[in-house]
């Protein structure tokens, strides 16, 4: 957390209160929330607080490489990643839970080393996985057993 506050300082963000509860909310969190999810926890401590700064605050934290947008729900609600580095999604289709899936893709993988495709400038990759997470997995296999 002091590590996210000190590049924001550095980049001449006025911490805010809103801004750092945002901030703090995110920084504990693992589970990829929504904004709706982010505001209504943070609501409780700052009543106030409307979804726009929510909205506004996650747009400056991803415009400064600080957290990663999602869209991986397919046509729902966009979540959003504390962690920016390069790391892909797996959406389990039995339960709707994120999982941050590292693989080490091999350094030949033709995707990842081009910079341009057809004209195209390639700015970021990322990868969605669909399927079933382990949890799902067991309760699966503890129902046929």
């Amino acid at each position: 957390m002091k590590d996210i506050i000190a590049r924001l300082k550095e980049n001449g963000v006025t911490l805010t209160p809103q801004r750092m509860a945002v901030t703090e909310f995110l920084s504990r969190s693992r589970n990829h929330p929504t904004v709706d999810e982010i505001h209504r926890n943070i609501q409780r401590r700052y009543p106030t607080m409307s979804v726009a700064t929510v909205y506004s605050t996650l747009k400056l934290l991803k415009e400064l490489g600080e957290i990663q947008e999602l869209s991986i729900r397919k046509r729902g609600k966009a979540c959003f990643d504390p962690n920016p580095g390069l790391h892909h999604h797996l959406l389990c289709r039995k339960c709707g839970k994120i999982l941050d899936i590292d693989f080490n893709h091999p350094s030949n993988c033709p995707i990842m080393a081009k910079e341009s495709i057809d004209g195209c400038k390639v700015e970021e990759v990322q990868a969605y996985l669909y399927g079933i997470c382990p949890e799902c997995l067991k309760k699966e296999s503890d129902k046929k057993g």
